[in-house]
């Protein structure tokens, strides 16, 4: 099925290309738009290709995701565990998360997001699933240190229904944040022309919400970080222990999955709050976060042009010979 669903796209791209290709002499560029595509080396074509890839690895992680959260829940032993269970919710905020993703290409292809309320829809869907996808790591972390500490605490704090407690505690933090970029005083939204995302800072609490997002994220690298320093000490100092017993190589498997997605969320984390210091400032770096995160972050402001119609967006405040392009909401 996604292969005839490629073949499909791509048959559109043609298309387009050939209709551009007939319409051209009607077409006319302002000075801002043509400057804003020799800035950001944005093409028709490129348009095309970037959402066509962005629909395409959004269903393809959607129906692969979908297919291991099945297994997950089908399997009663793995579902017992509490580490398994905040996988599966990991799983379940990562998924909702592919759905914003997908409508997102279908923004890059048309070079608009249509109208305002569903650009905000979207960033309300995206943002608070990652939020509470980072909390809920902190919390795998958490767990797995307890449970090869003393697993007495780890009944006490994970056991039976008591999961659930940390899973909600991560569903709290989504719907916190799903209000706070519901209200009209905060945003972020998609910016087809940059094939990425930002909060609207002309709100007044956009800047709010952005900075409580990166302490939670930022913040829950290091707390992560400490929590795995400590689990491979003990696994170190009790290796011996370990080796004796069949559940020695069941919670090496389950470090290395908890490790896994905790190094994908610190590199995703660090570049998108910091990427300035390790990244090149220009179109297609954003579009790599985009792709690895599903989302990216970069400075903005609005400045209304001569015709008051369009506003400018400024790519980040740190960038010597800062230029501008065009941009519509």
């Amino acid at each position: 099925m996604l292969p005839y669903f490629i073949v499909f796209l791509l048959y559109l791209v043609t298309v387009a290309e050939c209709q551009v290709a007939t319409t051209m002499p009607a077409i006319v560029l302002t000075t801002e738009e043509a400057a804003e595509v020799e800035d950001t080396g944005r093409t028709l074509t490129s348009d095309w290709i970037v959402g066509i890839a962005m629909m395409v690895l959004s269903m393809a992680c959607a129906v692969a995701y979908s297919i291991i959260l099945f297994t997950i829940w089908n399997d009663k032993e793995l579902i017992r565990m509490a580490s398994y269970k905040l996988m599966f919710a990991l799983g379940i905020f990562d998924v909702i998360q592919c759905l914003p993703h997908f409508v997102t290409g279908i923004f890059t292809i048309c070079q608009s997001t249509f109208h305002p309320g569903l650009a905000k829809a979207m960033g309300v869907l995206a943002t608070p699933c990652y939020v509470a996808y980072a909390v809920l790591t902190i919390f795998l972390s958490f767990n797995r240190l307890i449970q090869l500490w003393s697993p007495r605490l780890d009944k006490m704090l994970f056991g039976g229904t008591r999961i659930n407690i940390w899973i909600g505690a991560g569903c709290f933090f989504c719907f916190s944040f799903a209000v706070a970029l519901s209200v009209p005083g905060s945003t972020i939204h998609y910016i087809p022309e940059w094939y990425s995302w930002d909060y609207d800072y002309e709100l007044p609490y956009s800047t709010y919400v952005q900075h409580v997002e990166m302490y939670i994220e930022v913040g829950g690298i290091f707390v992560s970080a400490i929590f795995y320093a400590f689990i491979l000490t003990l696994l170190l100092r009790t290796k011996k222990r370990f080796m004796i017993t069949s559940s020695y190589m069941a919670e090496i498997k389950i470090l290395i999955q908890a490790t896994v997605i905790t190094v994908y969320c610190t590199i995703l984390n660090v570049l998108w709050h910091n990427y300035q210091y390790f990244l090149p400032l220009n179109i297609w770096s954003y579009m790599g976060l985009n792709f690895i995160a599903l989302r990216q972050k970069i400075r903005s402001k609005r400045i209304p042009n001569p015709t008051g119609a369009i506003s400018m967006f400024v790519r980040s405040n740190n960038f010597s010979g800062m230029k501008t392009a065009t941009g519509t909401q």
